[in-house]
């Protein structure tokens, strides 16, 4: 399905693992986009310009379950000369507030971006980049720390995956993905057509997010927020929050909402 949109492409964007599905890409999937990706630039002239891929591997330290994180570099070194990483603190060490990001790749490409960066009026404070340079040393506690931070993301992921999957077997409307990365699941819930208590019906999407917020507290994000169609009944829910002691009452009150609908 991609292949045929590169012969015009300068940059192919990917991310994984992925948000908002909380998933990630399949070694042999990541290996057939790269192999794509040589040979058009195989196909592409001297004077052309080539076909780059910007990487996002913000979530790649924390995968589960056996779940290992694929790059392009690793999996094909052809891909080194149109490979950019983009990576950053704020995610793995959930420092959403250090705004600290660095990105590798070919030197040319990345002297553009060092030009770019000079006339941009706000940036990084020169304390935080360097305070980051010596944290990134520090291996020993880095692995400490993702060794529980991971423990702790997972446990919160399976414990609602597996809530979504009970209700799923008690006959509602509701599915889940099986978390393999990141902060994120990816859960299905298809209320539209359903009638509320009080006789409201549930006429689109929309109207679902809100009673999903309103009746069970719980807030999610719809993929048609992310380019879905406005009709999936696809959402992503964080655990970024999300607090473990509160799991169990959060399922409650979704089971109770969706008991209420006709």
């Amino acid at each position: 399905d991609l292949e045929p949109y590169l012969k015009d492409a300068s940059l192919l964007a990917l991310c994984s693992p992925q948000n908002p599905t909380g998933t990630t890409f399949r070694k042999e999937e990541l290996a057939a986009i790269c192999e794509m990706v040589v040979a058009e630039n195989g196909r592409r002239g001297d004077g052309e310009k080539k076909l780059y891929v910007m990487y996002d591997q913000m979530y790649w330290h924390l995968t589960y379950n056996g779940i290992q994180h694929y790059d392009p570099v690793s999996l094909n070194p052809e891909m080194r000369p149109y490979t950019i990483y983009i990576d950053a603190i704020s995610k793995c060490f959930a420092a959403t507030g250090v705004r600290v990001g660095w990105s590798i790749g070919p030197a040319h490409v990345l002297n553009k971006m060092k030009a770019i960066l000079s006339h941009v009026g706000a940036w990084a404070p020169m304390p935080e980049q360097k305070g980051l340079t010596k944290f990134l040393g520090q291996k020993e506690a880095i692995n400490s720390y993702l060794t529980h931070f991971k423990a702790e993301i997972e446990e919160r992921l399976r414990r609602i995956y597996e809530g979504f999957i009970n209700l799923k077997n008690e006959g509602f409307s509701v599915d889940a993905v099986a978390p393999e990365a990141a902060i994120y699941l990816t859960i299905k819930i298809d209320l539209v057509g359903k009638q509320t208590a009080d006789g409201q019906r549930l006429a689109t999407q929309a109207d679902v997010t809100s009673y999903l917020l309103q009746n069970a507290s719980l807030a999610v994000v719809p993929f048609y927020a992310f380019g879905a169609s406005k009709d999936s009944p696809w959402y992503r829910l964080s655990v970024g929050t999300c607090k473990k002691e509160e799991i169990d009452e959060m399922l409650q009150k979704l089971r109770t909402a969706l008991g209420q609908l006709k």
